[in-house]
């Protein structure tokens, strides 16, 4: 099993583990609740190295990943970034990442864990089409953890020599992390105001423990995957492998902005143009229970002894005190307000399509 080159500071923390995505990660360290909270409230930190970074340069990379991406890539400048999707010819979702635009002619690419290698494979592939494009996989190389949450900016700052307070959401920058030379990202996958910094592997654990120590005053915490799914599940983030995968297209997951029409042509847009004038026969809906229970992936989702679709994402939301979640169901039964019956260990809960996100707090620009 994989581990990140942070695994002897979780284990130094008493972090309970799981296998994720063939990842020993930090399921979490003082509690699921605790963390969120902390989040939500003051700052989690997370180790997010699991995750695939690839490096995308030369001049014919704009074009590259314009043609193999659903966003805009090309309207993109250095120090911006962009949630996209990587489609199959079919417009099934391959995966769900993130661009960052390095320089000119470079281009970092974040894509989840659990497709690091599908993706890799992917890209490559597909390049050579293009002339004057080098790849490179360098997640092993670089390290990647985020700080999230609303004190998050006040604990980086006392730690770099860049201004971070004008760098706004999914804008980044280059400058130096307790001496050592670093992006600082406003990306995130909690809806807190919060940063993801990539840093050299080998400096990772010192980064770290710097920042730990320096948001004790701040009543940071460490954080794992409990407190990353149920905060990502509050925003309505959907995950892949959970809410969408490569059957699944942008129409019916509700991500129809992470896709450019007018931008030329790309892998899948036929297909998903085709999708969406045919109409869909499942739509990507979020739901509240109104009676307690907690909703788990593979629930029943129904009405009038009709079934509507099944649960893909569930569990307790910390701050809405209710069950949530989300999951497939007929489009006309995907308005807010809709009321619905999800079946959990055999008895019908009551519960109400909602409005995403769940968490509304507003963030600051």
């Amino acid at each position: 099993m994989n581990r990140t080159v942070l695994y002897e500071a979780h284990k130094a923390l008493n972090a309970q583990f799981v296998e994720f995505a063939g990842w020993e990660m930090p399921l979490s360290y003082s509690g699921v609740l605790e963390e969120h909270k902390a989040v939500r409230t003051a700052a989690g930190l997370f180790d997010v190295s699991h995750m695939g970074r690839i490096q995308v340069d030369g001049q014919g990379g704009k074009g590259f990943l314009q043609y193999l991406s659903t966003a805009d890539v090309a309207a993109l400048r250095p120090g911006q970034a962009c949630y996209t999707l990587f489609c199959n010819n079919e417009g099934g979702i391959i995966d769900d990442l993130i661009i960052y635009k390095l320089n000119r002619a470079s281009y970092l690419v974040c894509v989840n864990a659990a497709n690091r290698e599908k993706c890799l494979t992917w890209i490559r592939t597909n390049s050579a089409n293009f002339s004057g494009v080098t790849i490179e996989d360098i997640s092993g190389s670089v390290a990647q953890i985020a700080i999230q949450g609303p004190r998050s900016l006040e604990i980086l700052q006392e730690m770099t020599n860049v201004d971070l307070a004008p760098v706004k959401l999914k804008n980044f920058i280059e400058g130096r992390l307790c001496g050592m030379g670093s992006y600082i990202a406003r990306t995130g996958f909690t809806g807190e105001r919060g940063y993801e910094i990539f840093i050299p592997a080998v400096i990772a654990h010192g980064i770290w423990e710097s920042v730990m120590k320096k948001g004790e005053p701040y009543d940071l915490k460490p954080a794992g995957l409990g407190a990353r799914d149920t905060l990502r599940l509050e925003m309505g983030y959907p995950l892949h492998g959970n809410d969408m995968d490569e059957t699944t297209t942008p129409i019916e997951c509700s991500l129809e902005r992470a896709v450019d029409f007018k931008k030329g042509d790309f892998i899948g847009k036929e297909a998903i143009l085709r999708h969406k004038e045919k109409g869909i026969e499942r739509k990507l809906a979020g739901f509240e229970l109104l009676q307690k229970g907690i909703p788990r992936h593979g629930c029943r989702i129904y009405s009038n002894g009709k079934t509507l679709g099944v649960v893909t994402s569930g569990n307790f939301s910390p701050t809405l005190k209710k069950g949530i979640g989300l999951g497939f169901v007929l489009p006309q039964y995907s308005a807010p307000g809709t009321e619905i019956l999800i079946d959990i260990r055999g008895k019908a809960v009551l519960a109400v399509v909602a409005e995403l996100p769940f968490y509304k707090k507003m963030r600051k620009k």
